[in-house]
């Protein structure tokens, strides 16, 4: 597994000029869902209402990794088969936000980039395994890299963890 995260990085390092895009989709307003829906029916997120997405914004630095992982973190969002709320959705973008934040630093802050990449993942597990967010197979980057947003983040997780506990260096993700 670390060739291929390693890999991953070099991969990753290499094609610091194509950062994936994701997709949009148009809101609805809330004053065409029925008030007798519950809150939390209304605050639902499903591919026709979809308003809230994740976006780290710029960065200092070229993170294609980071970059990936938003692109497919806002595919699963808008897969048919996710549930999210908006709230769930400003969650995931506020941890990706601090793995960029930490990972864009001089130098990268591989203690904090751990820890933010490991809260990333466990919320991306709880609402998998709760059925809430979708994790469509998608082509991999590079053969044998990853092939879904919990994966990506997983590899993440690892190289910064890695970093942080054994030492090593190499190229932002």
């Amino acid at each position: 597994m670390r060739y291929v995260v390693i890999g991953f990085c070099v991969f990753a390092a290499a094609c610091t000029d194509a950062a994936p895009t994701a997709p949009t989709s148009s809101a609805t307003t809330s004053s065409s869902i029925p008030s007798t829906f519950s809150a939390e029916t209304q605050a639902r997120v499903t591919p026709a209402t979809v308003s809230c997405t994740v976006d780290i914004g710029s960065t200092v630095h070229s993170l294609p990794l980071i970059h990936l992982i938003q692109a497919w973190l806002n595919i699963s969002i808008h897969n048919a088969a996710s549930s999210l709320n908006c709230g769930q959705v400003e969650s995931l973008n506020a941890k990706l936000n601090v793995v960029a934040e930490k990972v864009d630093q001089d130098p990268p802050n591989s203690d904090a980039a751990c820890g933010a990449s490991t809260a990333l993942v466990n919320e991306l597990q709880s609402l998998i395994e709760a059925g809430r967010l979708a994790t469509p197979t998608l082509p991999p980057p590079l053969p044998g890299g990853p092939t879904n947003v919990l994966i990506a983040a997983e590899a993440l997780k690892e190289h910064w963890c890695d970093a942080a506990h054994g030492g090593l260096t190499g190229p932002r993700s």
